[in-house]
């Protein structure tokens, strides 16, 4: 039987999104590390075009609902170092949410670890990584997963696709 993994991180020292590979064949991955603890989580591009949207949008309505009583926020230093490696993938993205407790941004991807099976309605025998972040820590790993995201291979102007010394199949031009 599958033992499920919770890996949970209060204020981590590092949350960022990172890459292994070239534009066009790059891999993703999430890393969340503190205190001699890594965990790495493999997801799409797209996957974290949405969790960066997803925490802008928060900060937004956070923002615009707590007025005055939210937590100052500062300019940011960015974590432009790499992944922390050797790293081995300890589960793949299969679900993920963003929230605010009313003092921190938290984050939680669930998935399953490389070959687990599972019950199609079994969602507690997922693997998790719960992390839990200031408003800094959220700016910051928003900014790099921006930078991260448009360092890839440009989009056609056309179709957003994204396209290659080689060219691509533009739906628009068909």
């Amino acid at each position: 039987m599958y033992q499920r993994q919770r890996h949970v991180f209060d204020s981590p020292d590092r949350f960022v999104v990172g890459t292994v590979g070239q534009p066009g064949e790059r891999d993703f991955y999430l890393q969340a590390s503190s205190r001699g603890q890594v965990v790495t989580v493999g997801l799409e591009k797209a996957e974290v075009s949405a969790l960066t949207e997803g925490l802008t949008t928060l900060l937004g309505q956070v923002r615009r609902t707590a007025g005055g009583e939210l937590p100052e926020s500062h300019d940011v230093d960015v974590d432009l170092a790499p992944l922390e490696a050797p790293f081995e993938e300890d589960f793949h993205l299969g679900r993920l949410t963003v929230s605010w407790d009313g003092k921190r941004v938290l984050v939680e991807a669930a998935g399953l670890a490389g070959g687990g099976v599972r019950s199609p309605d079994a969602d507690a025998e997922l693997d998790t990584l719960e992390v839990s972040l200031s408003l800094d820590q959220t700016k910051a790993f928003v900014q790099r997963a921006r930078s991260i995201v448009a360092a890839g291979r440009p989009s056609c102007v056309l179709c957003g696709r994204p396209d290659g010394p080689s060219g691509h199949f533009c739906p628009r031009l068909n």
